[in-house]
């Protein structure tokens, strides 16, 4: 079967990269290639099984990964795709600085990427088996490193294909500016075990949107953006709101990408359900990227923008509720056009289109007993759409819930919650849950929230942090990032509010200080406002269901696959198993 001719490839592949320590195995080659600062790349050529010397009669595109993981790891996607491609392709696979065969204790947090894939490009390009043109690909940690090497419009770079990465590693490490505890402390401590205490001291030291985190922020240099591109997202994924943001910095006077939104993204190693993994874990872009690469025209019914509406059912692991709307996949020409309703918090509970009263409510915040997270958009921790009524279940927890509704109700789009809000503290955490209140009373996780208050006016408000005023009142928004999902009608929507969701966020001390700073915590009475001109409130992207019509991507992929040679459909095994494998180091997501 395919699935076992893939795990044989995987096993000759592993014993390669042992015996390629000694120089060239079976038509790979391993070199050192020299950055401009004298730094020496791990990297690993492969021509169709061709000695560089038979390569160099038909010069090739090449096919370029630079990886965390080391050769036997992710750089292997773009080996998949040489090898699906075909003679015409090379495949160049690159340890970053720091990690893997690229010797030392360096590992510079990507910011020295941009200059790195610069050097290599250029380098890829003087060599006699290259025609001159790289294409990227990168996934997850690889992907971060994928949006830097636009930074320095490197000529030789024409196409990527990005999957489940962010464009601005500022705002997933420092969402709403608190510190992501969960992912940071986990992935570096996994990922590189020696370094990590000196790699998250730095970070920690960085918690300000400045200039030092300019090397791995691609978003102010999108008219260097590729001609094509091919990104992947997933709406539980870690990094689903710097993929989102690409998308827009990918598509100018210049270039052209298409974008797909999967339910998981990282959650599929993280737990979640598992009939997503078949129905609901796109193919299609894997497709997309065969195709752009080869110059191969798309299907004409796949549209630039393409993605899974979800529904009630995520969280029973097995299943869809196959009487619900949604769960199902669409593609159109652009994000559809929403309708922007504001649902209001009133005092009593309650969550609707009506202007509510002015009231204040209140509760207390202690950094020692913060919110425990339960699903999400995590790695390490449990993701995905979980049921929440454990931890709504405290006094330190607003929820504010909708009548039952009468129709179906369908969003996509951003989501945020904008509150007005005063804490006794001068510095405070307020977070904001979203979910989908079935019937049977189950509160199920849609997507999370957080802002710290010395970081409210983000990256327009600088590198110095804004205090509180204790008792004064402030207008914040948090934003959820974003989402596709239809409430059923008979379901219930409810925004929780409180302070902390830890370990998925560092619980805030309340005292005003740095993260490197030592000092006492204090409780917090922090005040959400509601009514009059300080209406607390939650906004959604409504939109019709016929603006997201059902497309069967199933059926659409066999037939392109029946139309492309049959290293296609090996090649997207491969793929498929790559992105479900879990890292060595990561335990199991905690129940």
């Amino acid at each position: 079967t395919v699935s076992v001719l893939y795990w044989e490839l995987q096993k000759m592949r592993e014993l390669g990269v042992l015996l390629l320590l000694a120089g060239v195995v079976g038509g790979t080659q391993k070199i050192m290639v020299t950055m401009r600062d004298g730094y020496n790349l791990s990297t690993y050529i492969n021509c169709n099984d061709l000695s560089m010397e038979e390569a160099a009669a038909m010069p090739r595109k090449v096919i370029f990964d630079t990886s965390t993981y080391g050769h036997g790891g992710s750089e292997h996607l773009a080996q998949g795709f040489a090898d699906a491609l075909g003679p015409d392709f090379c495949a160049v696979r690159q340890d970053l600085r720091g990690s893997g065969l690229s010797v030392g204790q360096d590992f510079s947090l990507w910011r020295t990427s941009g200059n790195d894939s610069y050097d290599t490009f250029k380098w890829i390009s003087q060599q006699p088996w290259s025609n001159g043109e790289v294409y990227q690909t990168g996934i997850s940690a690889d992907g971060l490193a994928t949006y830097c090497s636009i930074l320095n419009q490197p000529p030789w770079l024409k196409k990527q294909y990005v999957v489940w990465a962010s464009i601005d590693s500022y705002s997933f490490s420092f969402p709403g500016g608190a510190f992501r505890k969960g992912l940071q402390d986990g992935w570096l401590e996994g990922t590189f075990p020696h370094q990590y205490p000196q790699l998250i001291d730095t970070m920690r030291h960085h918690e300000a949107p400045g200039i030092w985190w300019d090397p791995v922020n691609a978003t102010g240099r999108c008219d260097y953006a590729t001609e094509e591109a091919v990104l992947l997202a997933g709406w539980y994924d870690i990094f689903l709101n710097g993929q989102l943001e690409a998308f827009p910095c990918y598509n100018n006077e210049r270039a052209n990408a298409h974008i797909v939104v999967e339910p998981c993204g990282h959650c599929l190693i993280g737990g979640c359900p598992i009939y997503l993994e078949e129905d609901g874990n796109s193919t299609i872009a894997y497709l997309m990227a065969l195709d752009m690469f080869a110059g191969r025209p798309l299907p004409q019914e796949i549209e630039l923008v393409t993605f899974y509406v979800m529904g009630a059912g995520l969280e029973s692991g097995l299943a869809p509720d196959p009487t619900a709307p949604g769960n199902y996949w669409t593609t159109l020409p652009a994000w559809p056009t929403p309708q922007y309703q504001k649902f209001y918090f009133h005092a009593n509970g309650g969550l609707s289109t009506d202007t509510p009263n002015s009231a204040l409510m209140s509760f207390v915040y202690d950094p020692s007993n913060p919110v425990h997270t339960h699903g999400g958009n995590n790695l390490i921790l449990r993701c995905g759409a979980l049921d929440q009524r454990k931890e709504e279940d405290r006094n330190d927890v607003l929820k504010y819930t909708s009548e039952v509704l009468a129709e179906d109700m369908a969003i996509t789009g951003a989501i945020k919650a904008t509150l007005f809000v005063s804490s006794n503290c001068t510095d405070t955490d307020f977070t904001a849950k979203l979910t989908d209140v079935h019937p049977s009373g189950k509160s199920v996780l849609i997507n999370d929230g957080i802002i710290r208050m010395r970081w409210r006016d983000g990256v327009v408000g600088g590198i110095n942090p804004k205090l509180m005023t204790p008792g004064q009142m402030y207008e914040v928004e948090v934003s959820l990032w974003a989402t596709s999902y239809i409430f059923p009608k008979g379901h219930r929507i409810r925004v929780a509010i409180s302070s902390s969701n830890s370990p998925r966020f560092e619980p805030n001390p309340n005292n005003g200080l740095s993260l490197v700073q030592q000092g006492p915590s204090f409780i917090a009475h922090n005040t959400v406002y509601l009514g009059g001109t300080h209406a607390s409130h939650f906004t959604f992207p409504v939109v019709q269901k016929s603006q997201l019509p059902p497309v069967d991507l199933k059926r659409v992929t066999e037939e392109w696959l029946a139309e492309r040679p049959a290293s296609y459909r090996v090649a997207l095994e491969q793929h498929k198993i790559d992105k479900r494998k879990r890292p060595a180091w990561m335990p199991e997501p905690e129940m």
